[in-house]
C-alpha cells in the first residue's frame, strides 16, 4: 500500500484459499507515524511500534479511530492515481448515530458525535426528533423533573418550579442552528444505542415502522426475521404486528410479525386472487 490507496477487502489468515472480506468502512492508506488524538494510534505508539513495518488506514469517517495493520498484511487495494478519478471518500453523508435515555426510550437519530464526546453533551437532532425528546423525556427517570414547552422555534427546558434555586431563570432555550437542528442534551447522561443482531442468523438488523410500531428487519439477503431488539424471543414471536408482501411474481406473501410465513393466511389469499371459474 502506498499514501492515497484505497483499501477495498482484507483477506483471512491462514494457508491455502484467502477469502476476502468485506471493508465496511473506506480507509485510505497512510503510512508514516500515527495520527494525534485517536485510541488505535495512541496504543501504537505505547508498544513503541516501528512506523516502517505497519501502515495506518485511515477513516473516511472523522469519527472513527484509524486501523493499523503491517505492511505484509494481504489487502485489495484501489491504487491512488485510480482512486483520484472517483469521488472523495469524505462525499458519503455520515450514518446516523442513535442514542436512548436512561429507561430505554428511542433510539434517537443524531449526527454522529466525535471521539471525545462524551454522555452529558449534546447531540444534534432534527425538529421531529427534538419534539419526541420532549414528549417522552418527562415520563422517565432522568425527566422527571423538567419541564419542556415549545416557544415557536424554541425548545424551553426548564426545572420543577419547587426545586429551583433561582426563581427567575427561565430555563434552558434550545434554538435550532443554521441547519435547523437542535442541540440537546447537558441535563441527563445519554446512551449510545447499537441496532440488535438478528436472533435467527446474527446478521445486522435496520429500523423500519410497522403500524406505528420500531421494529428490526435483518438485512440478510435469506432471512425475514424481525425482532424488538429487546433479546427476548417470546416477546417478538407474540407481540410483532404482522405484515404481506408481494413477490417478484405478483402474489402477497402474509408473515406473522418474527418474519415467519403465514401460510394459512397466505393460502387465503391466494385463494381471493385466484383465476375466475370461466378463465
Amino acid at each position: 500500500m502506498r499514501a492515497g490507496d484505497v483499501v477495498a477487502a482484507f483477506f483471512t489468515d491462514g494457508p491455502g484459499t484467502r477469502y476476502a472480506e468485506h471493508v465496511e468502512a473506506a480507509f485510505t492508506a497512510a503510512p508514516g507515524n500515527p495520527c494525534q488524538g485517536c485510541g488505535t494510534c495512541e496504543e501504537t505508539a505505547a508498544f513503541h511500534a516501528a512506523p516502517e513495518r505497519y501502515v495506518r488506514l485511515v477513516p473516511a469517517d472523522d469519527f472513527m479511530d484509524c486501523v493499523v495493520v503491517f505492511r505484509n498484511t494481504p489487502v485489495a487495494i484501489v491504487p491512488a492515481d485510480t482512486a483520484a478519478y472517483l469521488p472523495p471518500l469524505h462525499s458519503a453523508p455520515p450514518l446516523p448515530d442513535l442514542f436512548t435515555l436512561d429507561d430505554g426510550h428511542g433510539p434517537y437519530e443524531a449526527l454522529p458525535v466525535s471521539r471525545g464526546w462524551g454522555p452529558w453533551q449534546v447531540i444534534s437532532v432534527t425538529r421531529a426528533t427534538a419534539e419526541q425528546i420532549a414528549a417522552d423525556l418527562p415520563t422517565t427517570h432522568a425527566g422527571r423533573h423538567l419541564t419542556f414547552h415549545w416557544l415557536h422555534d424554541t425548545l424551553r427546558i426548564a426545572s420543577d418550579p419547587c426545586l429551583r434555586t433561582d426563581p427567575g431563570r427561565p430555563g434552558l432555550l434550545i434554538q435550532p442552528d443554521a441547519d435547523g437542528r437542535y442541540r440537546i442534551g447537558g441535563l441527563w447522561a445519554w446512551e449510545e444505542w447499537i441496532p440488535p443482531l438478528c436472533p435467527d442468523c446474527s446478521a445486522e438488523t435496520e429500523p423500519i415502522d410497522v403500524e406505528g410500531e420500531r421494529v428490526w428487519a435483518c438485512t440478510g439477503s435469506d432471512c425475514t426475521r424481525r425482532t424488538y431488539g429487546t433479546g427476548d424471543p417470546d416477546n417478538d414471536d407474540n407481540d410483532l404486528p404482522p405484515y404481506t408482501e408481494t413477490d417478484e411474481d405478483g402474489a402477497v406473501i402474509a408473515y406473522h410479525g418474527n418474519g415467519e410465513t403465514d401460510i394459512e393466511t397466505t393460502a387465503e389469499l391466494a385463494a381471493q386472487d385466484g383465476p375466475a371459474e370461466d378463465e
